[in-house]
């Protein structure tokens, strides 16, 4: 498991991934060692046919309290859906989520 101090993460999950088995495994990435020190997330459009939903996704993400406080901005264009943008993995990143607005920003790498 890499270091997480500092680290903006982007996730994204395929189609065999239901709502039941991304909140498990999204816990369970939030029990690693040194997840406090994320400070933000970064998670891709789920396929249709994931079963995931707008609200639900919102649930699962409101019942995480590891997440209050930091930044998690979700329904973003990469993974395993179409379009699709590529970030670099080890760049330097800046998110930044005020009521409407959010802007990622690969500032290094």
């Amino acid at each position: 498991m890499p270091r997480l101090d500092g680290a903006i993460l982007f996730l994204e999950d395929d189609h065999a991934a239901s709502p039941r088995v991304f909140d498990r495994a999204l816990q369970s990435l939030l029990l690693q060692p040194g997840f406090s020190g994320v400070r933000g997330m970064v998670l891709g459009r789920f396929q249709k046919n994931s079963g995931m939903t707008a609200g639900l996704l919102e649930q699962i993400i409101h019942s995480k309290r590891e997440l209050d406080g930091i930044p998690v901005v979700a329904h973003a264009d990469f993974g395993h859906t179409d379009p699709k943008i590529t970030f670099p993995i080890g760049g330097i990143a800046r998110v930044e989520a005020r009521n409407d607005t959010i802007a990622i920003r690969i500032v290094g790498h």
